[in-house]
């Protein structure tokens, strides 16, 4: 278990610890047919403690600090925000794997700048992976328990209620649990939570197993949502991957009732890998679209950075040279076309997808750029230096 925790805890979207009795996680936030047309567009940059909040010109794409907050001292720390980006979520973790994480809620002003002290904090030592509904009234969370001496351990996807004022969470309930492999010498399995559909009707978890010589297996699955109460119904597998000998991997991203696969083989010859995007809403078992390098060179030879859209209209696929190729989905003729290519290796994109952030081989900076998702058009803008690459952490959001 301790590698594959270790492996997880890399992950900022999902590297959190909690204990499941005490576990108070939420957030609020409006529904996404109530949302207003327009966001503010933040940027968060974590160095040494200090956070420094940036806002994003939706025009220029240039990003302009507007406040720093001294956050509580660790070594490791991840973010997550509401959907609203009202609250933000604060985890730390003084030493990578001590088991000894904290978690702070903190309320944020309008330009997404969190307030000087946290409205709640709490010990979040099993603390395992969050995922937070869309209409932002429930906060789940993975808790880990102990490994049992048929090495086994527990997992349990926990509950919260978010409160719509302070954004603090409160009244824990665990809906789902698992049982899973955690021997060291043999399969050593995980749990995370991936998201929800835009409806919030259906939340995704993946079950993560690494076995010995490298090899492994990955497992998707589909739980339905209650959306007054919270409540998970059973797993549905939805997609599954396995490799032996580090032969591969699957990168598996749930967009707007779309499940992209983007699928890495080692062992097969070169421009072996693939994307497939199937249809989640009903479930569909038959890809609507199979990408391999006949359909375009990218497609089998992309490298680890690969990214959906918001919209599950495009894809971003890492290329050579420091190049990210921008290719648009249609479903109609089941095909992938390049649209467009951006400098740099894409990191992460706005919630929203109009904003592209990548890295700069040459210089610690994050590049800035806008996109328009309506034609596929990409605006350079910005960038902002990272003081120290190593121990920096950041992350994108938007304040409603």
């Amino acid at each position: 278990m301790r590698r594959l925790l270790s492996l997880l805890l890399l992950i900022p979207s999902f590297a959190l610890g909690q204990n499941v009795a005490s576990i108070v996680l939420g957030n609020q936030s409006l529904p996404a047919a109530s949302r207003p047309s327009s966001a503010v567009e933040v940027l968060y940059v974590v160095d040494n403690s200090v956070l420094t909040t940036y806002n994003i010109d939706p025009q220029t794409f240039q990003a302009t600090a507007v406040g720093t907050t001294t956050m509580p001292s660790a070594k490791y720390v991840s973010i997550q925000t509401s959907p609203d980006g009202r609250f933000l979520y604060y985890l730390t973790n003084p030493t990578f794997s001590s088991g000894h994480l904290k978690l702070y809620v903190f309320d944020t002003d309008a330009t997404g700048v969190p307030g000087s002290t946290p409205v709640q904090a709490t010990n979040a030592n099993q603390l395992y992976g969050l995922a937070i509904n869309p209409a932002g009234t429930f906060f789940y969370s993975v808790a880990i328990g102990p490994v049992s001496p048929q090495y086994t351990t527990n997992f349990a996807i926990v509950r919260n209620v978010i409160d719509p004022v302070t954004g603090s969470l409160s009244q824990p309930v665990t809906e789902a649990t698992y049982t899973l492999d955690s021997d060291p010498s043999g399969n050593d399995c995980g749990l995370q939570i991936l998201g929800f559909n835009p409806a919030g009707t259906t939340l995704y978890d993946g079950i993560f197993c690494g076995a010995p010589h490298a090899s492994g297996s990955e497992t998707f699955n589909q739980r339905s949502v209650d959306l007054q109460t919270g409540a998970l119904g059973p797993d549905q597998q939805v997609y599954g991957f396995s490799y032996y000998a580090a032969s591969g991997y699957a990168n598996v991203q749930f967009e707007n009732n779309l499940l992209f696969a983007f699928n890495a083989f080692y062992n097969q010859g070169p421009n072996a890998n693939t994307v497939q995007i199937y249809q989640t809403q009903p479930l569909s078992t038959t890809p609507l679209v199979s990408c391999t390098t006949s359909m375009l060179t990218v497609c089998g030879d992309f490298f680890s950075r690969t990214y959906a859209h918001p919209s599950g209209k495009y894809v971003f696929l890492q290329d050579t040279n420091y190049l990210t190729d921008i290719l648009q989905v249609d479903l109609i003729t089941q095909q992938l076309t390049q649209v467009n290519t951006i400098p740099g290796n894409v990191e992460n994109l706005s919630p929203d997808g109009s904003v592209i952030y990548s890295d700069n081989p040459d210089n610690a900076e994050i590049r800035i750029a806008g996109f328009n998702a309506t034609n596929g058009e990409v605006k350079l803008g910005g960038s902002v230096l990272l003081p120290h690459v190593i121990d920096d952490y950041w992350t994108a959001a938007e304040r409603y």
